[in-house]
């Protein structure tokens, strides 16, 4: 896996095209190793975004059936798990997240997206790549995560997440003569 910042330029090139409005980062975590389009509203402050890449480990994410890794794998997600900004983005049928697998489900074939409203990667897609091929520089990894973001663009997600932002409370002015 990437041990130098190079190795992430293939698929930091494949994901461009689709990183308006984001900070990109190049990431080897262990578990999944790729890069992240992401906006955030400061350190330890909620995030939202896009990850594209590879899973190597799937312990982190027991909800994953199926797994073999290493996969492709795309995931938008919400950061933290729980919190009020999340509520808008994911809860309920007419949610961003929820409008976007309805609509991907049926032409996201045959490796749908799959919908995980309680996980922090709340819409993943994810594939099985042949032996030798999971690599950042493999063509059909690239292909794949430059597919699933023309589709997450497709079905307005990530005009959703370049949009986001969060809602910082302002206490209102002391009151005169206090």
């Amino acid at each position: 896996m990437p041990r130098d910042p190079s190795e992430f330029l293939p698929l930091e090139r494949a994901v461009a095209p689709f990183a308006e409005g984001f900070k990109i980062k190049s990431e080897n975590d262990g578990s999944l190793c790729g890069v992240y389009l992401r906006r955030s509203a400061g350190s330890r402050k909620p995030e939202v975004g896009v990850f594209a890449g590879l899973l190597l480990d799937a312990t982190p994410f027991p909800h994953y059936e199926r797994v073999r890794a290493p996969e492709a794998i795309v995931v938008a997600y919400v950061k933290p798990a729980k919190g009020a900004h999340r509520k808008p983005l994911i809860e309920g049928e007419e949610s961003p997240f929820a409008s976007a697998h309805a609509t991907l489900l049926p032409i996201a074939s045959p490796e749908p997206f799959e919908f995980f409203p309680k996980e922090i990667g709340a819409l993943v897609r994810r594939r099985r790549l042949p032996d030798g091929a999971d690599t950042l520089v493999d063509r059909r990894l690239l292909e794949f995560c430059r597919g699933s973001l023309a589709l997450l663009g497709q079905s307005g997600l990530l005009d959703v997440l370049r949009q986001w932002t969060v809602e910082v409370p302002i206490a209102p002015p002391p009151a005169a003569g206090a």
